[in-house]
């Protein structure tokens, strides 16, 4: 025999539960997932004394450029986003495709030949968001790390 005490509330409370809960965790789910900020942009980063800026269009492109004084090359092809928080860059075209090789003959002199640049490998990074605005690649051979901020366009 149910008590009178428990019978008049037993049934809403476990009616507005099933209800509740999974309401609480759609919104959490959603929630979490507004919160994440969009790679797409441009961005800006130094590594070992190279200026690295990387523009992610939201096509599935991107393009990097690095810098060393008046040193630069460039890379660009399509990038991939991958669970969890991983990006594969993928290359299909790069500069210099060629460089000039000096070849010294004897004490007085030598020659010079173009040599084609090996295409560069890509990377799969690791991606930390550490505000909207601010992240962190970490690549996943190397383990090298380079926090990078958006440039504001």
């Amino acid at each position: 025999m149910k008590s009178r005490v428990n019978a008049g509330t037993e049934n809403p409370v476990l009616r507005l539960c099933r209800f509740v809960l999974p309401a609480v965790l759609v919104l959490c789910a959603v929630a979490a997932h507004a919160q994440q900020p969009s790679l797409v942009g441009q961005w800006r980063g130094v590594f070992k004394g190279i200026t690295l800026t990387i523009v992610i269009q939201p096509n599935g492109q991107y393009s990097q450029l690095a810098q060393s004084g008046t040193l630069m090359t460039q890379q660009s092809g399509p990038y991939r986003l991958v669970a969890p928080n991983t990006i594969i860059f993928s290359v299909t075209n790069w500069a210099p495709q060629t460089q000039q090789i000096y070849h010294p003959t004897g004490t007085g002199g030598g020659y010079y030949t173009t040599q084609p640049v090996a295409k560069p490998s890509g990377a799969t990074d690791t991606v930390v968001f550490n505000g909207p605005n601010t992240i962190t690649l970490t690549d996943q051979m190397t383990h090298g790390s380079m926090t990078m901020t958006r440039v504001p366009q």
